[in-house]
């Protein structure tokens, strides 16, 4: 995936290409190619070095966003705008957490502003999601494996409030540890903590209708 379109980038200040290395005449060695390395080089204003983070990230950015808006193209959207506001903040970025934990932040911001314009389109959610939210009435295992269940899930999730959807998404879908997640959301980790529990009961409460009914069977 391209990460920037050619439209929407500037000519960035700085871009060198490798020179020889002075005492041997042979070529450098190439650039280290971790995150924190390639985030220098970006920051130098090398636009590859950017693309190549972004190539990393962006999956794991649209998957979290899909769950947050529920719809492919809105996800589709935020993580292009996540992806051009941290080219263009990338000086900014200082190294206090991951560069991912950062460009989540970002992509989060600008699913938000995306759900203020208009209405998310429900769509199923990773099966995963199964796996990881917690049993009311401590049911067997299978009981998370049916569509129909996966399904009143993703329904009932979709009519959390954002903040409590988000925290349930990063944690319980994506496995952010409650550091990333708080990290990402740019709260502390009480502040997260209570978050998602107040999330998970809300969610609980409205899976209670679910089992109640008699669909785990």
């Amino acid at each position: 995936m391209s990460a920037i379109s050619e439209s929407s980038r500037a000519t960035a200040p700085g871009q060198v290409e490798a020179a020889p290395d002075a005492e041997s005449g042979s070529a450098a060695r190439p650039p280290a190619t971790g995150d924190d390395a390639l985030v220098l080089r970006a920051q130098g204003g090398d636009r590859q070095a950017f693309n190549e983070l972004a190539e990393r990230h962006s999956s794991m950015l649209r998957r979290v966003l899909f769950g947050i808006t529920k719809n492919c193209e809105a996800a589709w959207d935020a993580v292009q705008e996540a992806l051009l506001a941290a080219w263009r903040n990338i000086g900014r970025f200082e190294h206090r957490s991951r560069f991912s934990t950062w460009l989540t932040r970002i992509g989060i911001n600008e699913a938000y502003r995306g759900l203020r314009k208009g209405r998310a389109e429900l769509l199923e959610l990773d099966d995963s999601l199964g796996e990881r939210v917690p049993d009311p009435r401590a049911r067997p295992e299978q009981s998370f494996e049916s569509r129909e269940f996966l399904a009143a899930v993703a329904e009932r999730l979709d009519g959390l409030s954002d903040d409590y959807r988000t925290a349930v998404v990063l944690r319980d879908v994506e496995g952010y540890s409650t550091r990333e997640a708080a990290d990402a959301l740019g709260i502390g980790e009480r502040a997260f903590k209570s978050r998602l529990h107040r999330g998970r009961m809300a969610l609980r409460a409205e899976l209670d209708e679910y089992f109640e009914e008699g669909y785990a069977g």
